[in-house]
């Protein structure tokens, strides 16, 4: 089973809870490093991302983004889920570790981010 969002779709993720027997426990807040590459596990509480996705979700692969936003803040990097079990609902997925919603996000054609500022 798959989600029907090609690659290079605007994306929004969001991560709902963990699994309740997840492969790699959530981190906990006391080892968790803001913005360092050499964490271990996921973040320790739910979040949201946004980014344009970078292959199609499809059991057995990952949620594979590259992420613009991170909780409302602009954060350009790569997200990679654990591997995908199942999806359900047609836009909730399942990982080794974690539940997330993935759905399509559409930024208006003619929205300037910085006139906001």
């Amino acid at each position: 089973m798959k989600i029907a969002l090609p690659s290079g779709t605007n994306v929004l993720i969001r991560k709902l809870s963990a699994c309740r027997s997840p492969v790699t426990e959530p981190a906990s807040w006391a080892d968790w490093v803001h913005g360092s590459s050499n964490n271990h596990g996921s973040l320790p509480v739910s979040y949201e991302l946004r980014g344009i996705l970078l292959a199609p979700v499809n059991v057995g692969g990952h949620i594979h983004v590259f992420r613009t936003w991170r909780n409302g803040v602009e954060a350009d990097g790569v997200f990679q889920s654990t591997t995908i079990v199942r999806i359900l609902g047609g836009m909730i997925v399942e990982t080794f570790n974690s539940f997330y919603l993935v759905s399509r996000f559409s930024i208006p054609k003619y929205y300037n981010y910085k006139e906001q500022e």
